[in-house]
């Protein structure tokens, strides 16, 4: 099981081209290196991936009451013309806007099968999302020895940036303050960080 802390942030289409000029190395933001090296001085990864939630109840609070994990999925990703498959559990804390996620993960050869399995076992789909996104590792001078991943993303038409670090020994604390202060190097207002799940920015529920 992982630890996931991230920050995802509303973009203008302004924010957007302009982070993705940076994704892109057509401008440079001070204390920001995307990882790379000589030869590929960008790892940037263009990838969609289309998301599939199931759940054994039709109301939030039923899932709540009973305990069940808030994200149970099936993620089909294509990157560079390869189709993978995997299956997710995640339980969501979210501390002061920002997400502290435990998850388990693995890949899935066929998905069907899973989808099957679900619906003998009651489970029903109840929502689904596309993303395209655009991700780099990056490094940040305040924080060193911290790997950031940095995906600009569209998710149903909707332009987002998402600021993750997966760690499993540092303190909680210290990544969410580097998380401010990286959206802050990315000339965005972490005040305006989105707390809400994909679920309800979709459905537009108020945050």
């Amino acid at each position: 099981m992982g630890r996931e802390i991230e920050i995802k942030i509303p973009l203008t289409s302004e924010e957007f081209d302009r982070i993705y000029d940076f994704l892109c190395l057509k401008k440079s933001i001070d204390g920001i290196k995307i990882l790379g090296d000589d030869k590929n001085p960008c790892e940037r990864k263009f990838f969609l991936k289309k998301d599939e939630y199931f759940s054994k109840y039709k109301k939030e609070i039923e899932r709540r009451e009973n305990n069940e994990p808030q994200v149970i999925r099936i993620r089909t990703q294509d990157f560079e013309n390869d189709r993978r498959s995997y299956f997710t559990i995640k339980r969501k804390v979210v501390e002061d806007g920002i997400e502290v996620n435990k998850e388990d993960e693995t890949f899935i050869e066929d998905a069907d099968v899973l989808r099957d399995f679900f619906a003998l076992s009651g489970y029903s789909r109840w929502f689904s999302k596309e993303k395209k996104a655009c991700g780099v590792y990056c490094t940040f001078s305040l924080f060193e020895g911290v790997t950031f991943h940095l995906e600009l993303e569209i998710v149903n038409e909707l332009k987002y940036v998402e600021i993750e670090v997966t760690d499993t020994d540092g303190s909680a604390k210290d990544i969410k303050a580097g998380l401010t202060q990286f959206v802050k190097a990315l000339n965005l207002d972490p005040l305006k960080k989105d707390s809400r799940s994909w679920v309800e920015i979709i459905n537009g529920k108020i945050n």
